[in-house]
């Protein structure tokens, strides 16, 4: 079979990767294609001249500039304190900021109310009633989420200081502020451009965040706009003006992180770092354990609230409820599909980046693929949903009697890009090894796929897990479609929350960060094999 794809004869086993990647463009396409024809000059006049529309976005602005910039301060001096400072506990920190990571937004926002809400710990303890519902309390959740991605990206950037370095800066006799100032500050400077704008877009487009904590319209934004419009106002030409100014700002974000943000470098263990010698002092420690003693207090308190109601009668009766069983049921419902969606796509990808990887001509795909896949991340969930009903709509289709399949596709798509991120190091790693091999052997297709699937089935176990746990913990486009009979463990979480059932929001929480786990677990060791569990 002649292809002029690659300018010679194609394995008919590509045709399903070419498959999947169209199928993945042409929808994209068509739902951006379709919230442009829903405009006009007057719908943009419009909205584009109501001031609170000009607020929503000046807020948006300024929360995530804010949430960005105290991320950034608290993350910079607790990451040089992390590499310098060994003591007990430090590898439990370490996991405290892994679990952060992916630890659902539902649940770590109950555990902030539990703790700085108004009858919370801080006000039962001190008598002082915080502000939590309002740009305070989106500051602090946003800080909660992203000062441990900020440390990660920075622990990066530090490993790559040279050894000669640290035996030149301990022979010199350097202090700990000379070896920061001279040493480690250049190396972390260059990734704080990337960090901060990567926050920043995050924090721009959060919405569980600014949905819980919000506190009403004064601290709202655009991605809080969109769910309204579409959600109560069944306003759609407002709803899509919204999505696509909100694109528009994210592609500029977008276009400067890709233009200031440091190369890639693979992701390491952060308990093999080694400690390097310099001139100690006891304010240096004192400092060094202040900084320590801030991310715990940020981190730590919230976790402690989430699991606490374990412990709690209320926790048996609400394990025991049929509507916390049906929200359990809708949850695996949708991730299960969407996590092997989102693995079909990226095998897609990985496919065709592969076999252009040897092409004359088509070298520079493998790349353009992945910055493809990683498109998402400028385009929120809200947004691909918006589209997707107007595209549904358009056909003939009733979005909300399908809402289940927009849910899981629209959940698939979110969590390509982490899912590219975790797959295409190690399929590509395979192929520049053994490439030559497999096409001596004349290995193509899903003989060779067997071969590989010892090396490569660890990383797909770790995608496949992220895909699981994005999933199951998504929140945003199931508040926009959800009904009475599609309701989730964050969105019933969420209801709980805004009727002022605390309480019982707590042991839904509980539920859904075990139900994480059990899925984790079960996900690495039946695609992982035992070594990985």
């Amino acid at each position: 079979m002649r292809l002029g794809l690659f300018g010679g004869r194609l394995d008919k086993s590509l045709l399903p990767a070419i498959l999947i990647v169209s199928v993945f463009c042409i929808i994209g396409i068509a739902s951006f294609v379709v919230l442009l024809a829903f405009q006009d000059v007057s719908n943009w006049y419009e909205t584009l001249s109501s001031r609170y529309i000009w607020r929503l976005l000046k807020f948006s602005l300024w929360q995530a500039l804010l949430s960005s910039v105290l991320s950034l301060i608290v993350a910079i001096p607790v990451t040089s304190a992390l590499m310098h400072r060994r003591f007990k506990g430090r590898d439990f920190l370490l996991q405290l900021f892994s679990i952060s990571l992916v630890v659902p937004s539902i649940v770590a926002i109950l555990g902030i109310v539990v703790v700085y809400g108004r009858s919370g710990w801080i006000t039962s303890v001190t008598d002082v009633e915080l502000p939590l519902y309002g740009l305070f309390g989106i500051l602090l959740a946003h800080v909660f989420f992203n000062m441990p991605l900020a440390v990660r990206i920075l622990i990066q950037a530090h490993n790559l200081i040279p050894s000669g370095q640290w035996r030149l800066s301990y022979q010199l006799g350097f202090s700990r502020w000379n070896v920061f100032r001279w040493m480690e500050w250049p190396y972390l400077r260059k990734a704080l451009p990337g960090a901060f704008l990567l926050i920043f877009m995050l924090c721009f487009t959060s919405f569980a965040v600014v949905l819980s904590l919000g506190g009403g319209p004064k601290s709202s934004t655009l991605e809080v706009a969109i769910y309204q419009a579409l959600k109560f106002e069944f306003d759609i030409a407002k709803a899509s003006v919204l999505s696509l100014l909100q694109v528009f700002i994210c592609t500029l974000i977008a276009a400067l992180v890709y233009k200031f943000a440091s190369a890639y470098q693979q992701d390491f263990s952060l308990k093999q770092i080694k400690s390097f010698p310099v001139k100690d002092s006891v304010k240096a420690r004192c400092l060094d354990l202040s900084f320590l003693a801030l991310a715990l207090l940020i981190l730590l308190p919230p976790f402690m609230a989430i699991l606490s109601p374990i412990f709690t009668p209320l926790f048996i009766t609400t394990l025991f409820q049929e509507a916390t069983w049906l929200a359990v049921w809708v949850s695996i419902k949708i991730a299960i599909p969407s996590a092997a969606l989102s693995l079909v796509l990226a095998m897609g990808f990985v496919v065709l980046a592969r076999v252009s990887m040897d092409k004359a001509g088509w070298s520079w795909l493998p790349s353009k693929l992945e910055y493809l896949g990683g498109m998402i991340l400028i385009v929120p969930s809200l947004v691909m949903a918006t589209g997707l009903f107007l595209l549904l709509r358009h056909l003939g289709i009733a979005a909300f009697d399908n809402a289940y399949w927009v849910v899981v596709w629209v959940n698939a798509v979110m969590a390509l890009p982490f899912v590219l991120r975790v797959v295409l190091p190690t399929f590509y790693q395979q192929e520049k090894r053994y490439r030559k091999l497999y096409q001596s052997l004349g290995l193509r297709g899903v003989a060779r796929f067997r071969l590989e699937w010892p090396i490569v089935r660890q990383s797909v176990a770790q995608a496949t897990a992220y895909a699981l746990l994005l999933s199951l913990g998504d929140m945003s486009v199931i508040a926009l479609f959800g009904s009475q009979g599609l309701t989730s463990l964050p969105l019933y979480l969420f209801q709980l929350i805004g009727s002022y059932r605390i309480d019982q929001g707590a042991c839904i929480a509980v539920i859904l960060v075990l139900l994480c786990f059990a899925l984790f677990s079960l996900c690495t060791r039946v695609i992982g094999g035992k070594p990985n569990a």
